[in-house]
């Protein structure tokens, strides 16, 4: 079933348990009939970049696809092109339709079968294509949002596969669920919290109070619910997708800064000050000052910093267990 949320643009996905498996933009199409990744049914985390591509050539085009050559990239007849495009294809691309089933990033998830024989084939195919008319970031991933249009590979889009860009308000990252970190409810169904709860519990190789309960509610892998109340507890994005630099409180985690050697037996965990974390995201909440968009912004840094350190230090904890002993 579907259900609404504070933000009017979501809505939830409940499953037969009544725990939230999706977040959504309310906008899109319906979800396919089947639930399950089967030849012709793929999805995916919905990215802001959208469908701009869709527009190449177009009086609405953004600065860098005003000249950009669809029909050099996908062929005379491919699905791909648009009402600008030269070609005879039986099929044109709107910029809705490619907004609402090819604005597709990592997480991907397909069949095997598509992957091999439909999606690689392309995607290797108009990666040189694309970038020599978009030499830039993301070439990639435009690459390939255009092989999915071209081959017709729907994708139904989530929200709920990943948070990354921690000072987006855009509703295609699952924000919404972090953001509720604190308004949590206890055992009397009474709702409590602050900003502190991002972080409060954790250490440099263990995560969160509040998220290990969101953990044990769902039951996933090592997280059992061992009996404590978790009936209420949020969900969880399935992804941290560390692709941005998060900086609050004298802490900084840029994933070009890691030491490539981090993973070695002599190797040292990272410093994580939670402490000092909690004393700023309590002061950030006592500011009266403060906007609203810098208390959210800070509180998703500091819900970055105190799971992305942890999470590493535990899979360098790991690592050294295998390998070194």
């Amino acid at each position: 079933r579907v259900q609404t949320v504070s933000n009017p643009h979501l809505v939830e996905y409940i499953d037969l348990n009544n725990k939230v498996q999706l977040l959504r933009q309310s906008n899109l199409p319906e979800l396919p009939p089947s639930s399950v990744i089967s030849p012709g049914i793929a999805a995916g985390q919905h990215f802001g970049i959208g469908g701009l591509w869709a527009s190449a050539g177009t009086k609405t085009a953004r600065k860098d696809f005003i000249g950009f050559n669809l029909t050099a990239v996908c062929g005379s007849y491919s699905p791909c092109l648009n009402e600008e495009s030269e070609g005879q294809s039986s099929h044109r691309t709107t910029r809705e339709e490619a907004d609402n089933y090819f604005a597709v990033g990592p997480v991907y998830i397909a069949s095997t079968s598509d992957w091999k024989s439909r999606i690689l084939p392309k995607w290797t195919e108009f990666m040189p294509r694309v970038h020599a008319q978009y030499p830039k970031l993301l070439a990639e991933m435009y690459a390939f949002t255009i092989a999915a249009a071209d081959i017709q590979l729907k994708f139904a889009l989530s929200s709920s596969y990943m948070v990354s860009d921690a000072s987006t308000m855009s509703t295609t990252e699952s924000w919404l669920w972090i953001d509720d970190y604190h308004v949590v409810s206890n055992a009397m169904n009474q709702s409590t919290g602050s900003l502190r709860n991002v972080c409060e519990g954790a250490s440099h190789d263990s995560l969160p109070a509040e998220t290990l309960r969101r953990l044990e509610n769902y039951g996933y892998g090592r997280y059992n619910n061992h009996g404590s109340n978790t009936n209420s507890a949020g969900a969880l994005p399935t992804t941290l997708h560390y692709c941005q630099r998060y900086t609050f409180a004298n802490h900084t985690f840029a994933k070009r800064k890691i030491p490539h050697d981090f993973f070695r037996c002599n190797g040292e965990p990272m410093k994580l000050d939670v402490d000092k974390i909690m004393e700023e995201l309590d002061a950030l909440e006592r500011n009266t000052e403060a906007s609203a968009f810098r208390k959210k912004v800070d509180s998703r840094n500091g819900f970055m910093l105190c799971h992305l350190i942890p999470l590493l230090n535990m899979a360098l904890e790991e690592y050294q267990a295998d390998v070194c002993n």
